[in-house]
């Protein structure tokens, strides 16, 4: 044990020097800014250009951005707490000459503790404090990491209602605040989104022609639902969602919709007081649940590169797939300029996905404060706006790759710009309005989905292809070997006190040994009363 905290202390010391920019391209001369983030290469670049232009017009200097690339949504989640943990254990016991605990440890960045709690002296002092990470910023993700990082206070206000209120004002303001129950910017200053992220099917159009689905073909595929249908089987791409917090969204927006799909069919039902709304609800997540595991169930893989996905649909190693909307426009743009032909497409359900803003945001104890809102600035302005869809060689556009994201202002979706973009006919506030997320509903759980979606679905994969395969080889479905596939360890009406649950110490591990052997289980059991 006593090897153990020197090697995690190292450890944090070593990432940011390993994964920064290579030396070479760091200009010591120049001002700096430190930015975490799981962007790709093409924004990283595009955006560096424009506001080292930007800065330079500004102040006269130049500016270097020093980009962590820490790895995905996941690792940069474990990085920022783990830092912030290691950084404020130094401070309170250095400088404030107090003893570090495990109640400490484990709630200084709980926005939820009381003054009963042994850890609300700790707490109130990191609020108080400047302790920080030697990072500027957090610029990516989605808006659940966001908003966590925000109630523990890891991120404070930025002033950019202050700055701007022009911005907001209105009632069809240039930056709205949300839409069809997202939270794109932060009432209190501390996030906003700088781009928008839909979720859909990329589909592959040789493919679903031999599966019956497409133009001039009897089928069409619309809807996530779709995608559970056994004639898929073996011929779905999907992303690992416990990897990637975009991807647990979209996973999220095919439980909401089902959820909400069975929820009104037993409206009826519940008026007249046939089944109780506990039990109506129970029966929403168990049909959405069920799903996952037939979508689950027909996929070759599940992988943890998200980018893969749209690139086998475009080269007919799937069918289809789900991918976050620039993965699948952007490959559909590559495969069409390259092979000659439009091999894929990238298709939104209908009324079955939210509008999600991907944020930028200020840490605590940001070194380059000042610099670090200048660069928030700049993404909202019209100016960097651009980059996110106008095309290589309009005015204001990209100058080396096309980012294929969707701006946050409605200034920029005008008749006059439009022609510029390269998906002109995108309309994210429309889209927004068509689906209702319902934060009540799982807003709560996206944790808890995380890994159960892990379990259910990638570690117990073989057991659930192998049940799939048994229900679906059958002309009629035995009924108790369908009852053992649905089956689940939990229901919704209990599903808000198990993620309070995951928040304690080794619960996490504890629960995931349970799932995994209640799928086994259930899934051998499936199949086996098929035979």
């Amino acid at each position: 044990m006593k090897y153990i905290i020197p090697a995690l202390f190292l450890l944090l010391f070593l990432v940011p020097v390993v994964l920064r920019k290579p030396a070479e391209k760091l200009d010591k001369q120049a001002d700096q800014l430190v930015i975490i983030s799981p962007h790709n290469e093409a924004v990283r670049y595009e955006i560096e250009q424009a506001f080292r232009k930007f800065y330079r017009e500004k102040t006269g200097r130049e500016v270097c951005l020093d980009w962590r690339a820490i790895g995905g949504g996941s690792e940069i989640s474990r990085y920022i707490n783990s830092a912030f943990s290691a950084n404020f254990r130094n401070y309170w016991c250095d400088e404030l000459k107090q003893d570090w605990s495990q109640e400490i440890a484990t709630d200084f960045l709980n926005p939820k503790i009381t003054g009963q709690s042994p850890a609300w002296a700790a707490r109130r002092a990191f609020l108080n404090s400047e302790v920080g990470i030697d990072i500027d910023l957090f610029f990516g993700g989605g808006q659940y990491d966001a908003n966590k990082y925000a109630q523990a206070g890891i991120l404070v206000p930025c002033g950019v209602r202050q700055r701007h209120p022009e911005w907001f004002a209105g009632d069809k303001p240039i930056l709205n605040d949300g839409g069809g129950g997202e939270i794109w910017n932060d009432s209190e200053d501390r996030y906003y989104a700088t781009c928008f992220s839909t979720f859909g099917i990329c589909t592959n159009r040789d493919r679903l022609k031999l599966l019956g689905f497409g133009p001039g073909q009897p089928r069409q595929l619309t809807t996530w639902r779709d995608l559970g249908d056994p004639v898929f089987f073996q011929a779905l791409g999907l992303a690992d969602p416990s990897q990637s917090g975009s991807i647990c969204k979209c996973f999220e927006m095919i439980v909401q919709r089902q959820m909400q799909d069975t929820r009104l069919a037993l409206e009826e039902q519940v008026k007249s007081g046939a089944l109780t709304e506990e039990a109506a609800m129970d029966q929403a997540w168990r049909e959405a649940m069920t799903l996952l595991k037939q979508i689950g169930a027909n996929a070759r893989y599940l992988t943890s590169s998200a980018s893969k996905v749209p690139v086998d649909a475009a080269s007919g190693q799937i069918a289809a797939g789900m991918c976050i909307d620039f993965y699948g426009r952007s490959q559909a743009g590559w495969e069409a300029s390259h092979v000659g032909r439009a091999t894929m497409d990238f298709l939104a359900p209908e009324a079955g996905t939210t509008v999600s803003g991907d944020p930028v945001a200020l840490f605590r104890g940001a070194p380059h404060g000042e610099r670090a809102k200048m660069f928030i600035d700049f993404l909202l302005s019209q100016e960097g706006q651009k980059l996110w869809n106008f095309r290589l060689g309009t005015p204001g556009g990209p100058v080396k790759y096309e980012i294929h994201r969707l701006p946050v202002r409605r200034d920029l979706y005008t008749d006059e710009l439009r022609p510029y973009m390269d998906a002109p006919e995108a309309d994210p506030f429309r889209q927004a309005s068509s689906f209702n997320y319902r934060k009540d509903w799982t807003g709560a759980l996206f944790d808890l989905l995380r890994l159960l979606e892990k379990v259910m679905l990638i570690d117990c994969h073989e057991e659930l292809q192998q049940a799939w395969q048994a229900l679906i080889s059958r002309s009629e479905r035995p009924e108790a070997a369908w009852q053992e596939f649905i089956a689940l360890p939990f229901e919704f009406s209990q599903a808000k006190d198990i993620a309070a649950e995951l928040r304690k110490p080794n619960a996490r591990e504890r629960l995931s040994r349970e799932w995994l052997l209640f799928f086994r289980e259930r899934f051998l059991k499936t199949a086996e009363k098929c035979d």
